[in-house]
């Protein structure tokens, strides 16, 4: 899990013109730079995984792939798209971490 000091609320969620996107099969990131606090925070809708069992392993297999990215200058929030689900949890890693460094730079 992302810690409790690092994780967004959803005020922090709201559009904004200072922020970058970046699309992946099965993943979308959302970044934007921060001067207070920042985190990170992942999104799985019920059109994504209909059990809740399912949407809690996506997240915790999200979070895990987050954390090292985590800092208090930036949000980036990860949305799951269909198909995520069944990728395994080395394919998760690969694809957020491909997409952060793409955003992030």
């Amino acid at each position: 899990m992302i810690p409790r000091n690092m994780r967004l609320s959803r005020a922090l969620f709201a559009p904004n013109s200072h922020e970058k996107r970046v699309v992946g099969p099965h993943f979308s990131v959302t970044y934007r730079l921060l001067d207070g606090h920042g985190g990170c925070a992942s999104v799985i809708s019920k059109k994504v995984a209909k059990r809740s069992v399912d949407r809690h392993l996506l997240k915790r297999r999200m979070s895990a792939a987050l954390r090292p990215w985590c800092s208090p200058t930036r949000s980036i929030v990860v949305y799951a798209r269909p198909g995520s689900l069944a990728l395994p949890y080395q394919e998760v890693c690969a694809e957020i971490e491909g997409l952060l460094t793409r955003v992030i730079g």
